[in-house]
């Protein structure tokens, strides 16, 4: 029984050597992840909040610019002028909605990660119980615990019978943990894959952001700029594709 106690013993190291090790790429790659989320979130959104005002301002520019030929012309110019006031309100308060759908799930998160940190605690109090109980084993055993007077043939018999029970469960259960360990550790890889290709997908939205910037302004240098009339039957035509 020592060798299967020791190759059993060896399996249980390896399965905490591998949690140690999917551990810290679940660490690795939850970082990942708030970067992503705080280049996202506090970056690339407020970037883009910052571009529609700029959008929507210029636009409020554009109309005071333009001089009113008559009532109708006026009266148009107003209602385009309420429109856009109420386009940018549609979209302010469907991105609020949006924003309190995240929020809620962030609420969610941070209940699991409570959740998550209480777990962690029980296992430390589970941790320093078994170290308490096999502390008093020691003093029990110190104390002539396993005196010859105290031992018989049945109480041998039923120990090794014991150990045998429990030698079997515990390759049952390190076998699963093997197969557990395993799975995670391929399941943070393609976590892995996926935080590292966002990442490159929000550094590209960020490029796209600050041309969109670039755009807004060059735009803005050409408010109450005569129009010329080829531009506007360019639009006529436009409209009627």
């Amino acid at each position: 029984m020592s060798s299967e106690i020791e190759a059993l013993a060896v399996q249980v190291q390896s399965n905490k050597t591998l949690l140690a090790q999917s551990r810290a790429n679940i660490e690795q790659n939850r970082l990942l992840v708030m970067s992503n989320y705080v280049a996202a979130m506090s970056g690339n959104h407020q970037l883009a909040l910052h571009n529609i005002e700029a959008i929507f301002g210029a636009r409020d520019s554009i109309l005071e610019a333009i001089d009113a030929v008559d009532d109708e012309h006026a009266k148009y110019i107003e209602a385009a002028r309420v429109r856009s006031q109420l386009d940018l309100i549609a979209q302010n308060a469907r991105l609020n909605r949006k924003n309190l759908e995240l929020n809620k799930q962030l609420v969610e998160v941070n209940e699991l990660l409570i959740e998550i940190n209480a777990q962690i605690m029980q296992i430390n109090q589970d941790v320093l119980e078994f170290s308490e109980d096999n502390l008093q084993s020691n003093d029990e055993l110190i104390s002539g615990g396993l005196h010859p007077l105290l031992i018989d043939e049945e109480m041998t018999s039923e120990l090794v019978a014991e150990n045998e029970k429990s030698l079997a469960e515990l390759r049952e259960f390190a076998g699963e943990n093997s197969e557990i360990v395993s799975d995670l550790l391929a399941k943070s890889k393609e976590n892995r894959s996926v935080a590292l290709t966002n990442a490159d997908k929000i550094s590209d939205r960020k490029q796209r952001l600050y041309q969109n910037r670039q755009d807004i302004e060059e735009m803005r240098s050409r408010i109450g700029s005569p129009i010329p009339l080829t531009e506007l039957f360019e639009i006529d035509e436009r409209e009627l594709e």
